[in-house]
């Protein structure tokens, strides 16, 4: 019993604190972050290829009166549509991979 406490205590840092382990813990949270949020953004910049443009009117507002919406001027391309869904999936995928995580109840322990 003596020789654990030793060890568990040698294994804890400044105040008691594993700092590996919340480094780690922040390098994987930010990682993820990002991973996540560019893939929804590029998700959303990809299905917006050959989206019709909003022009401002007169009085400069792009949201006003004179405002114009331009035609489309080409279809979407296939590979920006089939990359879009894709990085949506990426998405969807490292969110649920997420909730695994966090619930114990998935886990089956």
């Amino acid at each position: 019993m003596n020789g654990i406490r030793h060890a568990a205590s040698a294994s804890a840092g400044w105040l008691g604190v594993d700092w590996r382990s919340i480094g780690l813990v922040f390098v994987v949270g930010l990682v993820a972050t990002l991973l996540i949020v560019g893939l929804y953004t590029a998700g959303i910049r990809l299905l917006a290829v050959g989206a019709p443009d909003i022009r401002a009117g007169a009085d400069g507002d792009p949201e006003g009166r004179g405002a114009v919406t331009a035609t489309r001027v080409a279809p979407r391309p296939v590979a920006a549509t089939l990359g879009g869904y894709a990085c949506f999936a990426g998405f969807a995928a490292a969110v649920l991979v997420g909730v695994y995580l966090v619930i114990p109840a998935f886990h089956g322990h």
